[in-house]
């Protein structure tokens, strides 16, 4: 590999290693590397797109729904509803992540430590509740189903 430049990330706008690595991909766009070998996604450093698409895979459409429903409920207006979400409010743009937590022990618990460049996290709480189908049926009247806007 080449020595290379810094490049500013998009997502943590932190200014890192971004290095051609000598490779082409089948279009003829170069593959550019971190200085451990990880590849760029774009303008996205290695670490950023780590997350996004942990983020993408652990966060299905149900949890995005939600979460940006939250925000609008809070008077937010959602510029994007793709990961990361984006948001803004009284002219400020924040970029969301998005962590699983629970409590444990009077204490929050997160999957994972929260990456630098989000302005505001998400805290989706896990929570299980048991119960029978003849249990839940007899709260039919309190049920509601989820339907997309």
């Amino acid at each position: 590999m080449e020595q290379g430049n810094t490049r500013t990330c998009i997502y943590c706008n932190n200014d890192k290693a971004w290095i051609f690595s000598g490779k082409k991909l089948k279009d003829g766009s170069k593959v550019y590397v971190d200085e451990r070998g990880s590849r760029w996604a774009g303008r996205r450093c290695p670490e950023c797109e780590r997350s996004r698409v942990y983020a993408a895979v652990r966060c299905d459409s149900f949890e995005k729904d939600i979460i940006i429903k939250q925000f609008q409920d809070n008077g937010f207006a959602v510029t994007s509803k793709t990961l990361p979400i984006k948001v803004e409010k009284d002219g400020k743009k924040y970029t969301v992540g998005i962590k699983r937590a629970f409590t444990n022990d009077g204490k929050i618990v997160l999957e994972t430590p929260v990456e630098p460049g989000h302005d505001l996290v998400a805290l989706v709480f896990e929570s299980v509740r048991i119960c029978t189908a003849d249990q839940l049926s007899k709260l039919s009247e309190q049920v509601g189903y989820f339907q997309e806007d």
